[in-house]
């Protein structure tokens, strides 16, 4: 298949995406034959080999239907794995340009199996959901919808649950978490869920309950940091529900030194001096 390894010619109008900052992609194809370089074109459901793995221009020819690839395979982006550690850190705005940057190239080979194209957006929502965005999160969670894939339609909803839940909309985070079902495998859509179920306990006075959902993260899910705000924040709310007035206020001021830049900040902030009268008075009314 001389034709599969060319790069096509078709008008100017048809969309281009380059594959840029991905190193030594190979698509392998049903027919068993592999097709490697530094970057590939897409035209609507052609992929097309642009540059040659030694660097030099892929000469001109139809591109290869994406039905006749079995999977792509491609260096892990950077982003990726260095997203827990920035985003435990509260520094989720400053990835988004090379999350971005990521997503872009990847979506030259969009779905097809080895691409981290949906990972690149799944991680982008929680990243704007990390960071207060959460209209902007909600239109990622359109375009995982449109996909219907499976996977993406429950990451969909349970970045649907969170959102409605950090809204105060108890009804629409309880249905939405219901029809994400319990098949849930995925780290960060269980990121989402047991997040959004700790808020949705926290609202009913469900401290224990709330306390555990949030505990979850670090202790079973400790590389999907990007919901840590919400859950410290949410964590330090439980224990001040339970009156464990000390561990609340240690939570908000671990929240308020570790992740100076999330958006529960203010809030940690304005509660701080509040629950330190609080735990004062009680001390001072338990004294003989």
């Amino acid at each position: 298949m001389k034709d599969s390894i060319q790069m096509s010619r078709r008008p100017v109008t048809l969309l281009l995406l380059l594959s840029t900052g991905l190193h030594a992609d190979s698509l392998v194809l049903k027919n068993g034959q592999t097709i490697s370089g530094k970057g590939f074109l897409r035209q609507g459901d052609l992929i097309s080999l642009s540059v040659l793995p030694n660097g030099d221009t892929a000469a001109a020819g139809p591109g290869t239907p994406m039905t006749e690839i079995t999977k792509v395979e491609c260096d892990l982006p950077p982003v990726l794995k260095t997203a827990p550690e920035l985003l435990a850190a509260g520094k989720g705005s400053t990835m988004l340009s090379s999350v971005e940057a990521a997503l872009k190239s990847s979506e030259t080979f969009g779905l097809l199996p080895g691409s981290y194209w949906s990972d690149l957006l799944v991680l982008q929502s929680h990243i704007l959901v990390a960071t207060g965005k959460d209209d902007e999160a909600i239109k990622i969670a359109i375009a995982m919808e449109k996909t219907k894939k499976p996977d993406l339609l429950r990451d969909a909803k349970a970045l649907r649950a969170l959102v409605s839940a950090r809204k105060g909309d108890r009804y629409g985070a309880e249905t939405m978490l219901e029809s994400v079902g319990n098949n849930v495998a995925k780290p960060a859509s269980k990121s989402a869920i047991t997040v959004t179920r700790g808020l949705l306990q926290l609202e009913k006075k469900q401290f224990e309950e709330a306390l555990k959902s949030f505990l979850e993260l670090p202790v079973f899910l400790p590389d999907e940091t990007a919901f840590c705000g919400i859950a410290q924040l949410g964590s330090a709310q439980a224990y001040y529900g339970m009156e464990d007035y000390d561990r609340a206020i240690a939570t908000l001021e671990t929240l308020v030194k570790t992740r100076p830049d999330t958006p529960e900040i203010s809030l940690a902030q304005s509660l701080l001096p509040e629950w330190q009268r609080r735990r004062t008075a009680v001390q001072e009314a338990k004294e003989p």
